[in-house]
């Protein structure tokens, strides 16, 4: 008896079939967290590219009105990767850099960072609101500058969210700025004083 216990204690058959099954479901973990990664690397460096190419379009003379065309051209390569997706577009032009994503002046005079309680404001816009951001919408005209944003929403390809507490939908943003080609003078609206209530 003893003889054989020793035998079975050195024998090494099918060792590796239990050491297998023990790193099996982490090594798959790792591929398919793997394989996720790389998918939302190349979707984000294919949504940045076609940003950038939709942004160099909308900068020409008749950029304005083939927006539609450009979005859509946006929304092709973007539903190539993933046909499902949500995709949301934003543009908002400004007279200068200086002012992307820029506060309307106000006289803060209770330090709340708030245009309110009968403060003064420039009403850049032409809108007759304080607005946290001086943009219109739209692709401006001549010279203006535009804040170019995509969103895309879609889901995961593998359930690896399941495993770690995420979320099945994932978000990923591109945004670019760029300046209208001068085919034309550049207009600014006139600032208007008003008053927050």
């Amino acid at each position: 008896m003893k003889r054989l216990l020793n035998l079975i204690r050195r024998d090494e058959r099918g060792v590796t079939v239990i050491e297998f099954a023990v790193i099996l479901p982490t090594f798959l973990l790792m591929l398919i967290g793997t394989f996720d990664i790389g998918y939302q690397v190349y979707l984000r460096a294919t949504l940045s590219g076609a940003v950038q190419a939709a942004a160099r379009a909308s900068a020409l003379e008749g950029g304005p009105s083939s927006i539609a065309s450009i979005d859509n051209t946006v929304r092709k390569q973007v539903q190539s990767l993933a046909p499902e997706a949500d995709i949301t577009f934003n543009r908002k032009s400004y007279f200068s850099y200086n002012d992307v994503a820029r506060a309307e002046a106000f006289a803060d005079s209770n330090g709340n960072s708030v245009c309110d309680n009968n403060e003064s404001y420039e009403d850049e816009n032409g809108n007759s609101l304080w607005d946290k951001d001086v943009g219109k919408s739209g692709v401006g005209g001549a010279r203006d500058v535009v804040q170019y944003n995509v969103n895309v929403t879609y889901d995961q390809l593998f359930p690896l969210w399941k495993l770690v507490g995420g979320s099945k939908r994932v978000t990923i943003s591109s945004t670019t700025v760029f300046r209208n080609q001068p085919y034309d003078s550049q207009t600014k609206a006139a600032s208007v004083t008003r008053t927050c209530s």
